[in-house]
């Protein structure tokens, strides 16, 4: 026994080496999960900037347990936790699977295998952050709020605690069924009331989903890694005139349409597949539907040359967002076909980020049973 206990601590040891000591990868609720389903062949998914820390921790999780035999890495592309991979692992055989790095959008029990949620929380020093906002902040007449991805929302508390008596306010806001404080690329709070909004992260992905939510707040960004705070900006009057001037394309030119349902985990989601279809069967209008795991140039031109005027892509908002104009022929999201046939109107103020909010219209993934009104209105 005492060998046992001797060699964990050696690998134990070894294992705080090898990974940057400020990730928590839940390396003991990952083996005792692994123990207590007796699982043998474990399914594994990263996103593509972890996949290098793969082959340490599945080497490192079969020494520290002894039903580990066959350890399986999906290789494909992970965005979000709406890529969860579940079908792959369950054609492999796998009794068990882990997803890293991102939150618990897909519920566990609509997988086919057992998912496990490590959110890789990355610890950072606040003190930076707390003396640069105490600096460029005036006290008391200013209330901020704190925005994040999950890897960092873990911080916000003690932030909290270091600045509630030097501020006027300090919220950490939710959008259900996301955690306090988080935002994602295609789902954010809505902050009209808020003034100063801080986001903790790098990039500007999701960043840019709350500043297309809530474009009359200020906007700053902390990186937690060059700790640099810096204001940040996003041309909403421009996103709106592009948006719209694609919708009236489209509107003048609805005839065939062609549904592109996201084959990329659980991208494509039914629910809305389903209540868009049934609007276009008694609006008449004529569609096929297609399912795609990636959404190209190449690929739509070749599979709609003459023939489709309108795409509606169930996937990724943001992939219309970012890169519709690039497109020959409208890309067009679930709320923005809802505005073609007038169920929901454009407004000319901000764009509606709620594509896995708990309180979004039919055009979202969690949709509420009882919003299911539509039909009565045509």
């Amino acid at each position: 026994v005492e060998y046992i206990e001797g060699e964990k601590i050696f690998l134990y040891n070894f294992y705080y080496k090898q990974v940057p000591h400020n990730y928590n990868f839940e390396i003991e609720k990952t083996i005792k999960k692994i123990n207590r389903k007796i699982s043998r062949k474990i399914g594994f998914q990263f996103p593509e900037g972890l996949q290098k820390f793969y082959v340490f921790l599945s080497e490192f999780l079969m020494s520290m347990s002894f039903f580990i035999r066959e350890p399986i890495i999906s290789n494909r592309v992970s965005y979000g936790a709406c890529c969860i991979d579940d079908i792959f692992f369950k054609l492999v055989g796998a009794s068990n699977s882990f997803h890293y790095g991102h939150s618990c959008l897909v519920p566990i029990i609509k997988c086919l295998v057992p998912i496990s949620y490590i959110f890789l929380e990355i610890y950072f020093d606040q003190s930076f952050l707390v003396e640069i906002l105490k600096k460029n902040f005036r006290k008391i007449e200013n209330s901020l709020n704190f925005l994040s991805t999950v890897q960092f929302i873990s911080c916000f508390k003690k932030i909290e605690n270091e600045l509630i008596f030097y501020f006027k306010k300090i919220k950490i806001p939710q959008n259900k069924p996301l955690s306090p404080g988080e935002t994602l690329g295609c789902t954010s709070p809505s902050l009209w009331n808020c003034k100063n909004i801080v986001y903790i992260g790098d990039g500007r992905f999701h960043l840019e989903s709350c500043m297309m939510e809530s474009p009359n707040s200020r906007f700053f960004q902390y990186n937690p890694f060059s700790h640099l705070l810096f204001v940040t900006e996003f041309s909403i009057k421009e996103f709106l005139e592009e948006r719209k001037f694609i919708l009236l394309k489209s509107f003048l030119n609805q005839k065939n349409f062609c549904f592109i349902i996201g084959a990329l985990g659980h991208q494509g989601d039914e629910n809305i597949f389903k209540k868009i279809k049934e609007i276009f069967k008694i609006k008449k209008v004529r569609f096929f539907s297609v399912f795609s795991t990636e959404i190209s140039i190449d690929k739509l031109n070749i599979m709609g040359h003459k023939k489709i005027d309108i795409y509606i892509q169930i996937a990724c908002p943001r992939l219309s967002y970012d890169w519709g104009k690039i497109f020959n022929f409208p890309l067009l999201t679930s709320f923005e076909i809802s505005v073609l046939f007038g169920f929901t109107i454009f407004k000319n103020i901000n764009y509606p980020m709620d594509y896995f909010s708990g309180k979004g219209g039919f055009w979202t993934t969690y949709m509420h049973p009882k919003k299911n009104f539509f039909c009565k209105d045509l």
